[in-house]
C-alpha cells in the first residue's frame, strides 16, 4: 500500500507531520544523528499510538548508549569486501561534481548509520512483542564510538516518488531494489540517490555481479541473525510506557517490524557498505569545481 508521497507503505511523511508526530520525528533525527526519519518510523506513525509507544519504549536504550554500541559492533563484524568500480575517473565521467559527491556520501553514511541502529533498537522491541527476549538482561561489552559513528549532518535531497522519475530511472531503481531479494518494500535510499541516475547506474554495475555470484545473500542472512541476537539481549532494558496500544495495533507493529528487519533494513545494512567502500577517497573522487 503506497500513498501520494510515493512511499511503498502507508506513512506520515516528514513534510506532512504535525503536532506530536512532528516532535517525535525531530527527536528521532536528533537521537539517531541523521537528517532523515527512516521509512519504518514513518510507517509506524500511521498506527494509532504506535509511534509514541515505540519511541518511549526505546528511549532508555538510546540514552544508555546501548543502541549505538551494538550498532557499531554489528557493522564492525560485517565482513564486506572492497569492490572495484566506483573510481574517480568513472564518477567524473558521469558529470558528478564535488558537491554532488559530498551529498551522495552523506546519504550513504546516513543510511549506513541509521539502518544499523534501527535493527538493534526495533529488533529489541520486536523481541519483546514476539516473546523471544531473554528472561534476564545479558549486556554485551561496550563498543567505543568511532568518528564514523558520529552524527551525520546535511540536508537530504528530494525523496523522489517512482511516478516522478523518467521511465528508465524508475526501472533502474526497481531493478536495484530486486538485488538481494526482499523487495516487497522499496528501499528509500535508492529514491534519494535517483537524483543522480548516472551514479545509480554505476552502483548497479558494482553490486549486481556480486549478488549474482551468490556472495551477497550469506552476508544478508548473517547480519539479520546477528542483529536479532544483539537486539534480543537488550530487550530487558526497554521502558514500559503507561499507555499501551490496543492488541490489534500491537499485531500491526509486530508485523511491520518483522517485515522491515528481515527485509529492507537487513538487506541495506549489507549493501550500503559495499557501495561506500568502493568509493574513492573524497579528495580524488570528483572533478574540479
Amino acid at each position: 500500500m503506497g500513498n501520494a508521497s510515493g512511499d511503498p507503505v502507508a506513512t506520515i511523511t516528514e513534510a506532512d507531520a504535525t503536532g506530536e508526530v512532528a516532535d517525535l520525528y525531530a527527536d528521532i533525527r536528533a537521537t539517531l544523528g541523521v537528517p532523515v526519519v527512516n521509512l519504518i518510523w514513518r510507517h509506524l506513525a500511521v498506527f494509532p499510538g504506535a509511534l509514541p509507544w515505540a519511541w518511549e519504549s526505546l528511549k532508555p536504550l538510546y540514552a544508555s548508549g546501548a543502541v549505538t554500541a551494538q550498532a557499531a559492533a554489528l557493522r564492525a563484524g560485517l565482513a564486506v569486501p572492497v569492490l572495484a568500480g566506483l573510481s574517480g575517473p568513472a564518477l567524473g565521467a558521469t558529470g558528478l561534481e564535488k558537491n554532488d559527491l559530498i551529498q551522495i556520501n552523506m546519504i550513504l553514511r546516513s543510511y549506513e548509520r541509521s539502518n544499523a541502529m534501527n535493527i538493534i533498537a526495533l529488533g529489541a522491541l520486536l523481541a519483546r512483542l514476539e516473546g523471544t527476549a531473554p528472561r534476564s538482561e545479558q549486556s554485551a561489552p561496550d563498543t567505543p564510538v568511532t568518528p564514523e559513528d558520529s552524527p551525520v549532518e546535511g540536508e537530504m535531497p528530494n525523496l523522489l516518488p517512482l511516478d516522478a522519475m523518467p521511465p528508465h530511472v524508475r526501472a533502474l531503481v526497481q531493478d536495484l531494489n530486486r538485488i538481494g531479494g526482499r523487495d516487497e518494500i522499496l528501499a528509500s535510499m535508492y529514491r534519494h540517490l535517483a537524483n543522480w541516475p548516472a551514479y545509480l547506474a554505476l552502483v548497479h554495475t558494482l553490486i549486481a555481479p556480486f549478488a549474482a555470484a551468490g556472495r551477497l545473500e550469506p552476508l544478508i542472512v548473517e547480519v539479520i541473525a546477528d542483529g536479532r541476537r544483539r537486539a534480543a539481549r537488550l530487550a530487558q532494558g526497554l521502558a514500559r510506557p503507561e499507555m499501551t496500544p490496543a492488541g490489534e495495533v500491537q499485531a500491526d507493529i509486530r508485523a511491520a517490524l518483522a517485515l522491515f528487519i528481515d527485509g529492507p533494513i537487513g538487506k541495506m545494512i549489507t549493501i550500503v557498505p559495499l557501495i561506500r567502500q568502493a568509493m574513492p577517497p573524497a579528495e580524488t573522487n570528483s572533478r574540479s569545481t
